[in-house]
């Protein structure tokens, strides 16, 4: 027995539907543009697909500013979000605080970074954080 699956709405005696016009996927961060901390905290920021992928998708990111670093995390096969956990220092002194600048830097399997033609897509986040002192 054979059968037909149309991926989108079309006529099935128009022929082949057409996917040119199609958003490639991409990943982005989950939440606003500025994330707020005390040193010493992790701070968890939350990397999203819109759609699930089949395959593990590997983002790169990297941390300029007060703190630097970078980084990758995995986001597993058949999985919407993963974690990247970054830990604000504890300078022990009456520093007043920091700022740094998180991005996404990097993403494999063909997927782009935040969504194509979108200013809303969020690739980039503030970390702030305050002396605990």
């Amino acid at each position: 027995m054979a059968g037909v699956i149309w991926a989108c709405e079309g006529d099935p005696d128009a022929g082949l539907p057409s996917f040119a016009n199609s958003l490639p996927l991409y990943v982005q961060l989950n939440g606003s543009g500025s994330i707020s901390a005390e040193e010493s905290e992790e701070v968890t920021i939350t990397i999203e697909l819109p759609e699930v992928i089949y395959g593990d998708v590997i983002v790169q990111y990297e941390v300029i500013g007060d703190i630097t670093g970078s980084g990758s995390v995995t986001i597993p096969e058949g999985d919407l979000t993963a974690d990247a956990l970054i830990t604000i220092p504890d300078d022990s002194q009456m520093t007043g605080g920091g700022t740094a600048t998180f991005s996404l830097t990097a993403v494999d399997n063909g997927l782009s970074l935040g969504r194509p033609n979108v200013a809303s897509s969020i690739i980039t986040t503030t970390l702030e954080w305050t002396d605990n002192d």
